[in-house]
């Protein structure tokens, strides 16, 4: 039989304690109870169970002894005799273990101070690995364990199995993020030849971390890095990158010369000077010993950030009628092709209801200092071309519903634009245009009662939407033909336009959820759009073009929660050829494989440029896990990368041996082991999957 007793006693300002086991009693004399056999205690958010335990009602201290455990925040610490109290939630174990996820600790003493959600090891070490004996273990004189936070230990040992392999003067490991302290990646490729490249990742203060990265190649020597990351209170947060190389690099468009040093210099900052939506202030610098440092360093930066690398100052304020910007952008590389803002000051108005009607103010102007460089290296004695530009473009538009569902929308606008000069140095010029067109809608659907889970599509009723649009628009020949600007950005290419663009959508629909909360979710949608012109213009050859400029095509299919499918292609009307053509296929089966896949195809004046790029990963067994990387070129009808990499679980950690080949001379290989609590490392080798950038011809 379990019996309770509620140790309140005249204490209505605490929380009543209950005490639940196979034998409790109650010594009025010592205002003690004392309880044996399957003892369960929930205090708050605290959960005590032990063997037997003797309560102090007055001072509400217990001593708790035989398998004892004190749960609280999902964390844990247990011992054969602990001392706690309920009030502070204090508490001591000697010869204690902690379980406080991913950190695993055992001490020769566990502290719990009062009121913290911390615990104090003392002569023990941590861990994230769950064995009584650990593959790894931080070992030290004392180690602190912040809950849901963070882990600080001093003057720690780094022990592997039971051979000490490492000393660290401070350790701090936030519980937050998924990069592992110290991270040790060797390898071998045919550009740096066999190398080393290590991160340390320091912890000063939640406001200022960083990695520290310190990498030998043997064709390329020494390399030393800092990555710090920093979060003010009063004004916001960013990151400081820098990285540098030894004179035995060399120049990857000087293979011939003699070495010199290669470095980069990267700052972010990001300050959200106002409460909700008011002004950001945003800066990047970049500052580059050369174009390709970045490409031959940090190949995986460059493929998803690209080659051209931006430095400017930004301030945006975003109102509800309106947004601003004040931009700064400025060249530091000349070997960069850029156009210069020196500054540039914009006011947008995004369809600003005018009173209660139906009409809408558009307004967009911009007041800027333009200075358009060169790279030096194709045109070293190219001039740059500068210029100040107002521009305004204020439009009036008019909502109107018809019959219902008809949207109908005229609009009509002007724009007026001062350059300082043209191309021919002619001054002060002021060039006009008006614009007008009027965009229509219609909806259409039908619903079909249809249920069905063929295939495992789980399809509950079909609603089927059509929407045809057909947008008119109009543009006058500017006042100054775009031929006698120099030409900065879209601003200066307007030229006359008279055409209209046609599309038609269908979307199927379905609903999927719980039965009591069921939602609409789109199956499939396809787009098919083209721009008919009415006014046939010339090309340079005196060739007109035709009217339908192309069509194209958007299909996206969504037919159960872990697939989707992207596809879109442009047709040439003029030569019947496919201009561009994409697929997207990312699929997920949980834990047990993951595929993407991506097609892209560009028909360009020089050729074409055909990719197919795959990326398949498969969880063989609890152990075992594989993973395919390839980039195929079909024009060229080659392979221009493949990658394969093998995953083993050892139980706390994940190793990884991956081995990849762009060409029979151009191989590497190189392994990693990665904790499973903390598996982000600072340092991309590996090849992900990213959607492929038109003209990129493959070099990607």
């Amino acid at each position: 039989m379990v019996y309770g007793l509620d140790l309140c006693h005249g204490q209505p300002q605490n929380e009543p304690i209950v005490v639940n086991g196979d034998k409790v009693e109650y010594f009025h004399e010592r205002k003690e109870v004392i309880g044996s056999g399957n003892i369960s205690i929930t205090y708050k958010d605290v959960l005590l169970t032990c063997d037997g335990i003797t309560v102090n009602l007055e001072t509400r201290d217990a001593v708790a002894s035989g398998n004892v455990r004190i749960t609280q925040k999902g964390a844990y610490f247990t011992g054969n005799k602990i001392k706690y109290n309920f009030d502070t939630r204090a508490g001591s174990v000697m010869e204690g273990y902690v379980s406080a996820k991913p950190f695993y600790g055992k001490a020769q003493e566990v502290d719990k101070p009062a009121n913290k959600d911390q615990f104090m090891l003392q002569r023990g070490y941590v861990t994230t690995c769950d064995l009584d004996k650990p593959h790894y273990r931080i070992q030290s004189r004392q180690v602190k364990i912040y809950l849901g936070d963070k882990v600080v230990a001093r003057h720690i040992l780094f022990f592997i199995g039971d051979v000490p392999v490492m000393y660290l003067p401070y350790y701090e490991q936030p519980l937050d993020q998924a990069k592992t302290h110290i991270t040790v990646i060797p390898g071998e490729s045919k550009d740096w030849g066999y190398y080393l490249l290590t991160a340390y990742r320091y912890y000063i203060n939640d406001a200022n971390r960083g990695d520290i990265l310190l990498d030998y190649r043997t064709k390329k020597g020494l390399g030393e890095g800092l990555n710090h990351y920093f979060d003010t209170s009063s004004f916001g947060s960013g990151a400081f990158k820098f990285y540098n190389t030894h004179k035995n690099d060399r120049l990857a468009y000087d293979k011939t010369g003699d070495g010199k040093p290669r470095n980069r210099y990267q700052f972010r900052h990001m300050w959200d000077m106002g409460e909700g939506p008011d002004t950001i202030a945003t800066v990047e610098f970049n500052k580059l010993s050369d174009r390709d440092v970045i490409k031959d360093y940090f190949y995986n930066e460059f493929e998803e950030l690209g080659d051209t690398p931006d430095n400017y100052i930004s301030f945006v304020t975003q109102k509800q009628d309106f947004s601003t910007e004040l931009l700064l952008r400025k060249r530091f590389d000349n070997f960069y092709a850029v156009v210069e803002r020196l500054p540039e000051y914009k006011i947008d108005i995004n369809s600003f209801r005018i009173g209660e009607s139906r009409f809408y103010l558009t307004s967009n102007s911009a007041g800027s200092y333009l200075n358009k460089t060169f790279d030096i290296t194709i045109y070293p004695d190219q001039k740059d071309l500068d210029a100040v530009r107002f521009d305004t473009y204020n439009q009036i538009s008019y909502a109107a519903n018809l019959l219902g569902s008809l949207a109908v929308t005229p609009y009509a606008g002007t724009r007026q634009t001062y350059y300082s000069r043209n191309k021919w140095g002619d001054t002060n010029l002021i060039r006009n245009v008006f614009s007008g067109g009027v965009n229509n809608q219609i909806k259409f659907y039908k619903v079909y009662d249809v249920r069905s889970n063929f295939l495992g599509l789980d399809i509950d009723k079909l609603r089927h939407i059509i929407t045809p649009s057909a947008n008119y628009y109009y543009t006058h020949q500017p006042t100054i033909s775009l031929d006698n600007l120099n030409q900065f950005d879209s601003v200066d290419s307007i030229e006359a336009q008279n055409g209209v663009r046609l599309a038609l959508e269908n979307r199927l629909q379905t609903r999927r959820g719980a039965e009591e909360s069921k939602s609409s979710v789109d199956l499939a949608t396809l787009i098919v759009s083209s721009d008919y012109m009415f006014r046939l213009k010339k090309d340079n050859m005196g060739m007109k073009s035709d009217k339908f400029k192309s069509v194209d095509f958007q299909l996206e299919l969504i037919p159960y929660s872990w697939a989707y499918i992207l596809s879109k292609m442009s047709i040439d009307t003029k030569r019947y050829i496919i201009q561009t053509a994409s697929i997207d296929l990312v699929a997920s089966g949980g834990e047990r494989w993951s595929a993407a896949v991506s097609t892209r195809f560009e028909h360009v004046e020089t050729g074409t440029n055909n990719l197919l790029t795959a990326d398949a990963t498969y969880k063989i067994n609890d152990k075992w896990k594989v993973r395919l990387y390839e980039r195929f070129n079909a024009t060229k009808k080659s392979f221009e990368e493949t990658e394969f990499t093998i995953f083993r679980d050892i139980h706390c950690w994940i190793a990884e041996i991956i081995y990849n080949i762009k060409s029979v001379d151009d191989q590497g290989l190189w392994i990693v082991f990665r904790l499973k609590a903390f598996p982000d490392y600072p340092v991309g080798v590996k090849r992900t999957y990213s959607r492929a950038r038109f003209g990129s011809n493959g070099n990607q």
